[in-house]
């Protein structure tokens, strides 16, 4: 092999973190600072799991990277299973050049108490540039520190006379020379879902996630995102795409879930069922999801929506007055707690432009114009992407609907 290659053993897109109730987008860290520190080590070739064609990954190439790379770094952030198990092949099957990553807060298992692991600051969503910059410093002076063969497998430290299992060079570069050949790798799938998405082509990429859930049946990221597109796809009607959407979501099993991504997703399906039919059980529905996202962590998508249907709720008919007032008032309660919340993170740095989306969206619910128009400018210049800005504007649109603002 003429380059060193490193395998990156780690979960892909957004990944729900159980023990701290919130999402990591996982993809950050393996761009912003695992691919983006190895554009500049041109001595090693880098590969993540995704982006070697599915069937190859199952059955033959991951097992050979594991066992053959120069170097595995492991990122077990949210403890995603399957780097988990990556990990676990990779100490068995070699004693040294081994880098264990994760966040800050994630409880080390026991099993790894004694290994040497990289930690870095929690991000969420998004990571700034001063902290993808730090980790990358630290990442670098571990692989550096790798390529000293010390063992770092906890079987090898503890058991020294093993003999590792092998397999030869030219073994390995017919796999990966056949694997990366194919076109249809799960990174090239994802991308192009997404990019479809982007342009409001919902109807084309149903058909790439649904190959994505083909190769990855038990794969949240990709049933949320099927479920999203499938709704925003009105395809063949929007009833139906609506039913369809709820179909799939079904498999993730919302209703026990913790998962935000997946609460969220099937509260809007509910909240677009009541917008298209008028039946206040849906709506009863949607605002119990969205309460659920709401509550586990102070999740601000899920907060906007949960105070948008309470007020959607006030045009219930026959509701008392003090009904209708109580909706109202536990509305304006959560927009309140959602602007401490984000504006907080503002301060942090911690900025997604959806953030501006929600913030203009309370602001406008306190009747607040002068921070409504602030923000409501701050995400129109921070996105170009049109599905989105509709959905914020029928959201504004019924907000001013309800409470009779011009």
């Amino acid at each position: 092999m003429s380059r060193k290659i490193c395998f990156v053993a780690m979960g892909f897109g957004k990944k729900m973190d159980y023990r701290n109730s919130k999402e990591v987008d996982l993809d950050i860290i393996y761009k912003k600072v695992i691919k983006n520190l190895f554009d500049s080590l041109t001595e090693y070739e880098l590969i993540r799991a995704d982006e070697i064609s599915g069937s190859e990954i199952i059955d033959v190439s991951m097992y050979s990277l594991l066992l053959k790379a120069d170097l595995v770094i492991a990122d077990i952030t949210t403890m995603n299973e399957n780097a988990i198990y990556e990990l676990g092949i990779r100490h068995a099957s070699k004693p040294f050049s081994t880098i264990i990553m994760m966040q800050e807060s994630e409880k080390i298992p026991f099993d790894l108490n004694h290994c040497r692991i990289l930690t870095y600051k929690d991000f969420g969503e998004v990571l700034d540039d001063e902290e993808a910059e730090k980790i990358k410093t630290n990442l670098h002076s571990f692989i550096k520190a790798s390529e000293e063969q010390n063992i770092d497998s906890p079987l090898y430290t503890y058991l020294p006379n093993i003999v590792p299992p092998n397999i030869s060079d030219r073994e390995l570069d017919e796999l990966l020379d056949t694997a990366k050949t194919k076109e249809e790798t799960i990174s090239n799938l994802v991308g192009k879902a997404e990019a479809l998405k982007n342009e409001s082509k919902f109807k084309e990429s149903i058909s790439e996630w649904k190959k994505l859930r083909d190769i990855l049946p038990n794969n949240d990221y990709v049933v949320q995102q099927l479920a999203l597109v499938q709704y925003k796809s009105k395809y063949p009607n929007a009833t139906l795409a609506l039913g369809e959407a709820l179909n799939t979501i079904q498999s993730l099993n919302p209703k026990k879930s913790l998962d935000l991504e997946t609460i969220g997703i099937t509260g809007a399906i509910y909240k677009n069922l009541f917008k298209l039919n008028k039946n206040y059980d849906y709506l009863d529905e949607a605002i119990n999801y969205y309460k659920k996202g709401f509550i586990i962590k102070n999740d601000y998508y899920n907060g906007e929506n949960y105070s948008n249907c309470l007020l959607l709720k006030t045009q219930k008919p026959d509701l008392e007055v003090d009904e209708i007032e109580y909706l109202k008032f536990e509305s304006k309660k959560v927009c309140r707690e959602i602007i401490s919340l984000l504006e907080e993170n503002i301060r942090d740095n911690e900025i997604n432009y959806w953030m501006y989306a929600t913030l203009a969206t309370c602001y406008l619910c306190l009747k607040d114009e002068k921070n409504y128009q602030k923000y409501e400018a701050e995400f129109l210049a921070n996105t170009t992407i049109e599905w989105e800005i509709e959905t914020y504007k029928n959201t504004i649109a019924d907000t001013k609907k309800i409470l009779m603002i011009e």
